[in-house]
């Protein structure tokens, strides 16, 4: 057992010297990748692994220089340090041009002071390099950190689309869920109580299990709570709502449903009803407590009566376009008119 775990780990170091040789040839040819830390990693799984294969490396024409170089503390060619220092303040300077905060800057700079403080620190030679050597680790890590201030923002915008583009399938499958009710109830949409209130709500479940407009989509049509959360919204996410809803208590959802407020009807397909929104991404800023933000104030996305989900732009004022606003604690109903005249397309 334990001489096959040894022959399993040579195995492994093996695998993992040929993957760091290949990253360093690579790295010949990418100046922003390193060839030196790939290859002294590469000669040190060699060691572990295969004697042959370090050998073959150690005396390689073109890869053994790169060792050689690096064991024999030789210096650094001066063309090098310059090239280095061309090329780290390019990307600091294009980082600066697509990422246009003080702070940002700021780190960049420091990044590329100390970065070049050290290059022109190391000592240096005449002769001629035949490839990247000593300081590519060094350079590297700078050029990381610059693409890193590039690469973050456009990570955290990547994250909010997919973010946005799940609630976006959630209203999808709640309008499907809608349509089957509709179907079953001669036209009619899901109504908050007894009657239509001509009110919008963003609640889903009263106290005592008392289900609201369309909380009775859940179970019967195939809709699960956490379909009504939206991952962009810190308050009302997916997580949230399906948790809420295990509890007696009120469920509260990210979205906000329109049933008959502002002149919607309580049959679905009526004519008067075409291009009206009938659930939306619920924006809110609170008199007291916290306001809900979903997608940051930045965006908002729409159900209409026909089932298409539509993103539009949005912003933090209220009434501008779908942000509404509490101005009383004790006021529970948020008024909603301007925003689903907004939403309504014309």
């Amino acid at each position: 057992m334990r001489l096959e775990r040894s022959q399993f780990v040579r195995q492994v170091f093996l695998c993992l010297g040929f993957l760091c040789v290949f990253l360093g040839i690579v790295g010949i040819y990418l100046p922003l990748m390193p060839t030196t830390p790939f290859l002294l990693l590469a000669s040190y799984f060699f060691g572990r692994s295969s004697p042959r294969f370090l050998s073959w490396l150690e005396g390689n024409r073109y890869l053994g220089e790169f060792l050689r170089n690096y064991r024999s503390g030789i210096g650094v060619p001066s063309e090098i340090v310059f090239r280095s220092l061309g090329v780290l303040w390019l990307g600091i300077f294009v980082s600066m041009c697509l990422w246009r905060h003080s702070l940002a800057w700021a780190l960049l700079c420091s990044v590329g002071v100390c970065v070049s403080v050290h290059l022109l620190s190391l000592r240096r030679s005449s002769r001629r390099p035949m490839r990247f050597t000593l300081i590519e680790l060094l350079v590297s890590m700078g050029i990381i950190a610059v693409l890193a201030s590039m690469l973050l923002p456009a990570l955290s915008k990547a994250r909010e689309k997919a973010r946005q583009t799940t609630c976006m399938s959630n209203l999808r499958q709640i309008g499907l869920g809608l349509e089957m009710y509709v179907d079953d109830n001669h036209g009619l949409i899901p109504n908050i109580s007894g009657d239509y209130m001509g009110v919008s709500i963003p609640i889903v479940r009263m106290y005592g299990g008392v289900t609201f407009g369309l909380g009775k989509l859940v179970g019967q049509y195939q809709i699960s709570p956490e379909l009504f959360g939206c991952p962009s919204n810190p308050s009302r996410s997916p997580g949230y709502v399906k948790s809420a809803w295990q509890s007696p208590g009120v469920v509260q959802t990210a979205y906000i449903y329109r049933e008959t407020d502002y002149e919607f009807e309580p049959l679905k397909g009526h004519d008067r009803n075409s291009g009206k929104a009938i659930l939306m991404d619920f924006s809110c800023i609170a008199a007291s407590g916290t306001s809900i933000v979903p997608h940051g104030y930045e965006s908002v996305n729409i159900l209409y009566s026909d089932g298409h989900v539509e993103r539009r732009r949005n912003n933090s004022v209220p009434g501008a376009l779908y942000t509404t606003s509490v101005t009383s604690s004790s006021v529970t109903v948020p008024p909603c008119d301007e925003i689903w005249a907004n939403a309504d397309e014309r």
